[in-house]
């Protein structure tokens, strides 16, 4: 399916040595793991959100992998969609480049954020509040990259976060070999919660 609205926040990080990469979400609808993360190891990672158009992710990684840039990525996925304006998007790779898209119709509240090593963005949020304070988490949590992220979202969920309240959530770290940590949480009254404690038993 390449169109469903989603209300979701996300995060893409990169560790600050470069190694890691990652993608982590929480939304009110089920299932966003299958939808709105992408990464790939070596290349990058990707949220597509608000009315989800799932090929941004798949294409998108495709497109990387040739050697175009995030923005590059980003302009070409727009040209090419009609319905660009329904889009919420963010993309990064390994050398931290990033690029970023709300349209116009995408629900309110919404918001971006970018920072040095992260990028975060949400829609149909329950305030203004949101975005920045998963922003701000992350600054201030040290750990390794997957911590910091889980922690982040869930920071972002006790400022509000979706205003339907969250029912899934996911998680992809990718180094520059492979696929590190893969998470997915789905109807689940407390997805974040959940996330993180399938988390700590992952790094056992």
């Amino acid at each position: 399916m390449k169109k469903s609205r989603t209300g979701t926040f996300s995060i893409l990080a990169i560790s600050p040595d470069s190694k890691l990469m990652g993608v982590a979400v929480a939304s009110g609808s089920t299932s966003v793991g299958d939808r709105v993360p992408h990464a790939k190891p070596r290349i990058g990672v990707i949220a597509t959100q608000a009315y989800t158009n799932v090929s941004y992710g798949i294409r998108g990684l495709e497109l990387m992998t040739q050697g175009l840039s995030p923005k590059e990525v980003l302009n070409r996925l727009l040209m090419e969609d009609l319905e660009r304006e329904l889009r919420q998007v963010a993309i990064m790779d390994f050398k931290k480049r990033k690029a970023v898209f709300t349209g116009a119709g995408v629900p309110e509240w919404h918001g971006e954020v970018t920072g040095e090593n992260y990028v975060v963005i949400g829609n149909l949020l329950a305030g203004k509040n949101v975005v920045p304070n998963i922003a701000e988490e992350f600054e201030r949590t040290s750990g390794d990259l997957a911590w910091m992220m889980t922690k982040a979202l869930k920071a972002g969920s006790e400022s509000g976060g979706d205003k339907r309240g969250e029912r899934s959530a996911a998680l992809i770290v990718v180094s520059r070999e492979k696929v590190e940590v893969e998470i997915k949480v789905d109807e689940h009254k407390a997805p974040i919660n959940e996330l993180i404690r399938k988390l700590e038993i992952y790094r056992i």
